[in-house]
């Protein structure tokens, strides 16, 4: 057997077996892996950690929801270069391999948290190929993608972030909504499942003013009412010291929530102690190094159950599951 078949062979059990990956990269901060989707299982692109043991949820989900038999959804965020204006050193192969696992994975689509660029100098040419590399790589993953607003898609400098439609002129943010294809950068989708309503929040936390903050109250009053699950995206994390405005946080906590899916800080967080356990925070994008992303799965008891996985798809550490609302 030559050297390279033994190699192979080699790499092949390895991707049986090991549960965590640790991916090389290339200067550009491209995932490199043998063992990614594909590459052991005869060409197939099945990976571990599928829902359960039956088939996967059936539906059909689009830009504005859908309807589902269960919810199967993945998510991640802070997809962007980690140095400003490094157009050249976007992490384009790196974010469509994770966009590939979630496809993979058969996840009925997908909910991003934000930071999908990091350009500095307001040009307008600069955000929108950012933005563009960001669009190509995950045209690759599941057909629904939901983006949720980040900092980085604000170009101003001083904090807090304030990006609006009808505002000045900035290149990221006029990139990101041109993608958006929404003529505001917050709103709301239903997906119908067999086991009740389920609301998902999209709020831009640097888009925050007076309107977004009485849309947000209705929209939440209304899921309080008539949805059995509400979920909530958001850039800002909801605990620590980088929770961006205090009034978001505080219409929150006035009304249900199932989970607040949040990103900002470049790494997996799942406080267990405030917020009822339900806050996680999926920075997972590759912004601060970790590559990955969540699947959520709606179960038969109407659970809902949380995985963290590697850029590959496989689960990592224990997953957790919480109640409706």
């Amino acid at each position: 057997m030559s050297r390279l078949l033994l190699l192979l062979t080699a790499l092949g059990a390895g991707c049986a077996l090991e549960a965590q990956r640790t991916c090389s990269r290339t200067a550009a901060g491209d995932v490199v892996d043998a063992c990614g989707p594909g590459a052991s299982d005869g060409g197939t692109g099945a990976l571990p950690g599928m829902p359960d043991a039956g088939a996967v949820p059936g539906g059909s989900v689009g830009p504005n929801g859908g309807a589902v038999e269960r919810l199967w959804f993945a998510t991640t965020g802070d997809t962007r270069p980690s140095q400003c204006d490094a157009t050249d050193l976007y992490p384009k192969a790196a974010i469509a391999q994770l966009a590939r696992a979630m496809k993979a994975l058969k996840v009925q689509f997908t909910v991003d948290l934000g930071d999908h660029m990091y350009v500095c100098n307001q040009s307008d040419a600069e955000a929108q190929q950012q933005m563009g590399f960001y669009m190509d790589a995950v045209a690759q993953g599941p057909a629904a993608w939901w983006m949720t607003m980040g900092n980085h898609e604000c170009g101003n400098t001083k904090f807090p972030y304030s990006c609006f439609a009808s505002g000045p002129h900035d290149a990221n943010f006029s990139a990101f909504l041109s993608a958006l294809q929404r003529p505001l950068p917050y709103y709301a989708n239903d997906v119908e499942t067999s086991l009740g309503k389920a609301r998902f929040v999209v709020i831009a936390d640097d888009s925050w003013d007076a309107a977004q903050s009485v849309w947000l109250s209705s929209t939440l009053a209304d899921a309080d009412a008539h949805a059995r699950y509400t979920i909530v995206a958001r850039h800002h994390p909801v605990q620590g010291t980088r929770t961006g405005a205090a009034a978001i946080l505080n219409i929150l906590q006035e009304h249900k929530y199932t989970l607040l899916l949040t990103a900002h800080n470049h790494d997996y967080e799942h406080d267990t102690s405030t917020w009822g356990g339900r806050s996680a925070v999926v920075g997972l994008g590759g912004a601060g190094g970790q590559w990955g992303f969540g699947t959520v799965l709606q179960n038969p008891d109407g659970t809902l159950t949380f995985v963290q996985r590697d850029a590959n798809g496989n689960p990592l550490g224990a997953p957790w599951t919480v109640s409706p609302q």
